[in-house]
C-alpha cells in the first residue's frame, strides 16, 4: 500500500503569534462551561463580526476552566487582544444569570498564564 503523505507542519517563524487571556467570571450563581462558551461566542460574533472573529483565531481552552473558581483561559491572535477584551467586557448575562468578565492578564504561553494568574506552581518545586 502507498503511504499517506501528510503536509509538513509550518515552522514556528511562519505560525501566527498567540496570546492567552486569563479571565475570571463574577456572577450571582455558578456558570456552567457550555453556557459560558455559548455566551462568549455570541459576544465575539456580535462585536467583531464573522470575519473579525475568524482573524482573531479565538479558542476557548476547555481544559483550563475551573467551575469552582470560575476562571479560564482564552487563546487569540496577538493582533486582536484588545478586541477580545472589549467583547468580553460587553457580556452582561449568560442565560438568566448576570455576569461580569474580568481579564486577569495576558501572557504568551499557557504555562506562564497558569503560573501568573491561577497561582499554579512549577513542577520542579515538588521534585525535591
Amino acid at each position: 500500500m502507498a503511504e499517506e503523505k501528510r503536509p509538513k507542519p509550518l515552522p514556528p517563524s511562519l505560525r501566527g503569534r498567540r496570546r492567552y487571556l486569563a479571565f475570571h467570571v463574577i456572577s450571582e450563581e455558578k456558570v456552567l462551561l457550555q453556557d459560558l462558551i455559548n455566551t462568549i461566542w455570541h459576544s465575539f460574533l456580535n462585536f467583531l463580526g464573522e470575519t473579525g472573529t475568524s482573524k482573531a483565531e479565538i479558542r476557548i481552552i476547555k481544559d483550563t476552566y475551573d467551575e469552582k473558581r470560575q476562571m479560564g483561559i482564552i487563546r487569540c491572535s496577538h493582533e486582536s487582544v484588545e478586541g477580545v477584551r472589549a467583547a468580553l467586557a460587553l457580556i452582561q448575562r449568560t442565560g438568566d444569570t448576570k455576569v461580569v468578565f474580568r481579564v486577569l492578564g495576558i501572557s504568551g504561553s499557557i504555562k506562564a498564564t497558569k503560573i501568573k494568574f491561577f497561582g499554579e506552581s512549577r513542577l520542579t518545586e515538588f521534585t525535591r
